[in-house]
């Protein structure tokens, strides 16, 4: 399923965090390893976000992040953290 939400918080030294989904699914878990494959280790809270989700023993979790606009991301939060590119 295909969704859009918003990032409720993410922890960079637990690689996971949790996008609200805005289509009455409740939350997502959202793993740093998915974040990655999108180019980015980190997102601030309030970060919108489009992704694909699928459910995994009765709970849902994003499965491929489509789109990111961190200009939503709430005031006074941290830029967004980048991956970087393989040497």
């Amino acid at each position: 399923m295909t969704a859009t939400g918003t990032v409720a918080w993410f922890d960079l030294a637990r690689q996971f965090g949790f996008v609200a989904l805005s289509n009455g699914y409740g939350d997502a878990f959202l793993h740093m390893s998915v974040l990655k494959e999108a180019g980015y280790v980190w997102l601030p809270r309030g970060t919108t976000v489009r992704v694909r989700t699928e459910e995994d023993g009765g709970k849902r979790r994003v499965a491929e992040v489509l789109e990111i606009d961190a200009s939503t991301a709430r005031p006074g939060e941290s830029e967004p953290i980048l991956r970087k590119p393989k040497a």
